[in-house]
């Protein structure tokens, strides 16, 4: 298990600025993840990341491990909404997956936009922010994401006490 410091609003408001998860790192040994899973992951190397000493490596991991820290450039968290061989599709805002529309009660309202339809190529995730007008995702810049690039699944808040709670399940289909 790891803890991750949320540092934007991009997954409001299921997560909100400053919240730790927790963030399990077994179960993707045993199965694949799903959709509507809340899942830490790291980004594609664009060459721009920066080496560090050992030590400071270590000390920044012993820190961001108990979630004092945010997460690394290259690590974000976005919520699971296509799997390898699917369509997505937005269409109005509302989450269309192979023709399939999802009802998302996390999401923030107000997203109106449309995307594809596209389908998520073999050996990649497709991530959607739950703060989708706020959100750089799979939509834009993110693009697919590879499998092994999946660090673990959150499945719970644990900091700021207020805010603690187990993280939401995955979407239905509408009907």
């Amino acid at each position: 298990m790891q803890v991750f410091y949320i540092p934007s609003s991009s997954m409001v408001p299921t997560l909100a600025v400053d919240d730790r998860i927790a963030v399990e790192k077994l179960t993707y040994r045993v199965r694949a993840p799903q959709r509507g899973e809340v899942i830490v992951f790291r980004a594609a190397d664009d060459g721009t990341s920066v080496e560090r000493p050992l030590l400071r490596q270590l000390a920044r991991n012993a820190v961001q491990f108990v979630g004092l820290v945010p997460l690394d450039d290259s690590d974000l968290v976005k919520r699971l909404v296509a799997l390898p061989g699917e369509t997505v599709e937005l269409i109005d805002g509302v989450l269309h997956v192979d023709g399939v529309a999802y009802e998302e009660p996390y999401r923030a309202g107000g997203d109106r936009s449309n995307y594809g339809p596209t389908v998520v190529p073999e050996g990649m995730l497709f991530f959607l922010g739950d703060n989708r007008s706020n959100s750089s995702d799979s939509r834009s810049r993110l693009g697919f994401v590879e499998q092994d690039r999946v660090i673990g699944r959150a499945f719970a808040i644990i900091w700021p006490f207020g805010n603690a709670r187990m993280l939401d399940g995955p979407p239905l289909p509408v009907g």
